[in-house]
């Protein structure tokens, strides 16, 4: 004799075990693989619907459109919230710490005497082991360099900016051998795997806060959108204008430790690319945004490009690990690689 499913008329207690599941799926889909949040989020819904029915039965026929609506209303709240706080955890790193700046003093190279900019960096990665570095680059690298940017041969307008960073990056990463250098000895004391090189890298420059690099003159805080507004009101002085492009090459980033999100992507790219690292840049035009991307084994989001696999890295803001993006800008359809360095 065939048996009937069972009703459950816990209406309350049906929401609350379906939510906790979709979050739990939800989390799990976003972590491990590259589908866009709002498909992520159907899954999530429909996975917990069916397994919440599954273990407790299917809900009385009257409160099943309720109890839908409802475990809708409580995922998006959730998302809405996570967004929040993510912002939140952000902006509390948009502050520059004046004992965390730039000395400029004499040191020696190579038995000579050479008048420096350096900062002495301590910063700890995402599994808890702890570095110190000195960032250091010379007085007349700085000098000559910092204005080449303004000279840039506009070119193709089709790939402007990966153009653009190739550009910065074969002017700048000859002159960046004394941060190198920091990074190979770290390495050789520490006898790190591929991996853990390249999380010392990037979570040193995540270390550094977060500043507003424009094109145009800095104006009060009051003149902008929310998200920029408030990391002036939080920090006034993290913001330097009139840089070309909005963006600061690799060398007067060290001499000044301040910048925004393709500022950072291209020091890493330079310093990766060094160590003959498979490393891309990536923009988004919708997010206003840019990120790197490194060829190497990983779990997490990654963008497919000429048939590789480029696990996407956060570099303005800390903790974030290579495969893991702010829930605010993680949708992976939205990004576009614009320079690899193989």
């Amino acid at each position: 004799m065939a048996t009937r499913t069972k009703k459950n008329t816990g209406g309350c207690f049906f929401i609350l075990v379906a939510f906790f599941l979709a979050i739990g799926i939800f989390l799990f889909i976003s972590i491990a693989s590259s589908l866009p949040e709002s498909v992520a989020l159907i899954i999530a819904i429909i996975g917990a619907g069916f397994l919440t029915i599954k273990w407790l039965g299917v809900p009385a026929r009257k409160s099943a459109v309720q109890i839908a609506g409802s475990l809708v209303v409580l995922i998006v709240v959730f998302r809405i919230g996570v967004s929040i706080l993510t912002s939140l955890s952000s902006n509390s790193e948009h502050r520059f710490i004046p004992e965390e700046g730039v000395t400029k003093t004499m040191q020696l190279i190579e038995n000579d005497s050479v008048l420096v900019y350096a900062s002495n960096r301590v910063w700890q990665d995402n599994y808890g082991s702890r570095y110190s570095a000195s960032l250091t680059v010379r007085d007349t690298d700085y000098t000559t360099l910092r204005n080449h940017i303004d000279d840039y041969p506009y070119t193709d307008p089709v790939n402007f900016w990966g153009n653009l960073y190739s550009y910065i990056d074969k002017k700048d990463g000859p002159h960046l051998d004394l941060v190198v250098a920091e990074f190979a000895r770290i390495n050789k004391e520490r006898n790190l795997n591929q991996m853990e090189f390249a999380e010392m890298v990037v979570t040193c420059v995540q270390d550094i806060p977060y500043s507003l690099v424009f094109s145009e003159t800095c104006l009060p805080a009051s003149n902008y959108e929310d998200s920029i507004k408030q990391v002036l009101i939080d920090c006034p002085e993290c913001c330097i204008g009139n840089v070309a492009y909005g963006i600061q090459n690799p060398v007067s980033f060290l001499q000044n430790l301040k910048g925004d999100c393709d500022t950072r992507t291209v020091l890493i790219y330079s310093i990766l690319k060094h160590f003959n690292y498979d490393v891309a840049i990536l923009n988004s035009d919708f997010y206003r945004h840019s990120i790197i991307g490194i060829n190497i084994p990983a779990k997490g989001k990654h963008k497919i490009y000429n048939g590789k696999k480029y696990k996407v890295w956060e570099t303005t803001t800390k903790y974030f690990e290579a495969g893991e993006l702010p829930y605010s800008f993680n949708d992976i359809t939205h990004w576009n690689v614009v320079l690899t360095s193989k």
